[in-house]
């Protein structure tokens, strides 16, 4: 942040900026970096643009940044309320630049607060909400169905999850998976049958067609990616996201969604399932766990949701290779096992919604305050600190914008 100097700046009723302020910033600027051109305005909400406003963004700052950066100049006003409104100054011609509004503008932190542009009016509910509405109120819900939320992976976690979702009037929907449906996912998978196994049907496909069949909002702007999160695809819908849920079960995609959350301050709402057996096949511990990670909430692999060894191995294919997994021990096998059943999904599911709720409306006695961790015996739910130590990799890149994509990610 590049505050200006007393002798920077000029108050006049209003304040402008002095061009050795310009000059200062333009010079000290991090090469590969851009710049946001920030300022108040007293009133609540979106905020619109004065004339004096537009002469200081198009006319004295796009170019000289555009010439410095390539970039364009991003500029954002902040109401009295926190609200921000944002927009682009992009190139139309030599020294010409015009104005592109954002259309959400989203503060990332203990709570996702989004600020939508006013263009941006939520659907008047259906009546098929009528209970739901009884729960969050009206203002939340507004805020629900406008929000992008994108389910990475569509199995058993993320089917049930598409489906809470959709039957909430949750109405922009992603959904990330490339995996096909196979006979030994109907006992995991909502909404699938045989008949969509010898149909040769995705899972993505599947959940799609559950949306269509279910979903309560007025209308629904459901993008379907039949790709994997670590393609490019993949990656770059989830980018598209105001808050993503994680439903993978493999190291490297958890990682990959892991460094997002800071990187790209896009929250992600991460569940797991571990369900240790007997040899004769009967239970021995059976735990889930549900956490958010992004800026000022613990990473996955600080709150011990994420094993920084396992992103590696993933990585060089040896959890698939029979032969290293027999080569370690018992406890190493159960750890990265991946046994689940549907009940264990169910709750896995509602829970990532309600903190995914909790979130985003700021209603803490839905979503809940940290990690909560659930052993099946004796039956209780633990609610876990969740901070990163001292150090943490995934932290440190926080707003960094990263390039994450396959062949770049590390």
């Amino acid at each position: 942040m590049a505050w200006p100097g007393e002798d920077e700046r000029e108050l006049h009723g209003n304040a402008s900026f002095r061009s050795e302020y310009l000059n200062r910033v333009l010079r000290e600027l991090p090469q590969g970096a851009g710049i946001a051109f920030l300022h108040g305005h007293p009133g609540p909400g979106w905020q619109g643009m004065s004339d004096d406003d537009t002469v200081a963004e198009r006319d004295r700052l796009a170019g000289a940044v555009a010439g410095r950066t390539a970039l364009p100049l991003v500029g954002m006003t902040r109401g009295t309320d926190g609200a921000w409104s944002a927009r682009f100054w992009g190139r139309r011609s030599p020294r010409t630049y015009a104005r592109c509004d954002a259309g959400t503008v989203r503060v990332v932190g203990r709570r996702l607060r989004v600020t939508f542009h006013p263009d941006d009016v939520p659907a008047k509910p259906t009546e098929a909400l009528g209970e739901t509405l009884t729960v969050w109120g009206s203002k939340a819900h507004d805020d629900l169905v406008r929000v992008r939320v994108g389910i990475v992976g569509v199995g058993n976690v993320g089917s049930l999850a598409a489906e809470a979702c959709s039957r909430m009037g949750m109405s922009r929907l992603t959904y990330i998976d490339h995996d096909m449906l196979e006979m030994r996912n109907l006992d995991r998978t909502h909404g699938a049958t045989v008949a969509d196994v010898i149909a040769g049907l995705s899972k993505i496909a599947v959940a799609g067609r559950a949306t269509a069949l279910s979903h309560t909002a007025a209308d629904v702007d459901l993008r379907l990616v039949p790709s994997s999160l670590l393609s490019e695809a993949g990656y770059a819908a989830a980018l598209d996201c105001d808050v993503l849920l994680s439903s993978v079960d493999r190291p490297l995609p958890r990682h990959v969604l892991n460094a997002m959350a800071y990187a790209h301050l896009i929250p992600v709402v991460d569940g797991g399932i571990a369900a240790r057996v007997k040899a004769d096949g009967t239970p021995l511990h059976i735990d889930w766990r549900i956490q958010t990670a992004g800026p000022e909430q613990g990473c996955l692999a600080c709150v011990g949701a994420l094993r920084r060894s396992d992103v590696a191995l993933d990585r060089e294919g040896k959890l698939d290779d029979p032969e290293y997994i027999a080569g370690l021990s018992e406890a190493e096998r159960e750890a990265i096992s991946r046994r689940n059943v549907f009940p264990f999904g169910m709750s896995v599911a509602a829970h990532q919604v309600l903190q995914m709720v909790g979130l985003v409306t700021g209603l803490q006695r839905v979503g809940g305050i940290a990690p909560q961790m659930y052993h099946a015996y004796p039956g209780g739910m633990e609610v876990r600190r969740a901070e990163c130590e001292a150090g943490c990799e995934y932290r440190g890149l926080t707003a960094s914008g990263s390039d994450l994509r396959p062949g770049v990610i590390s």
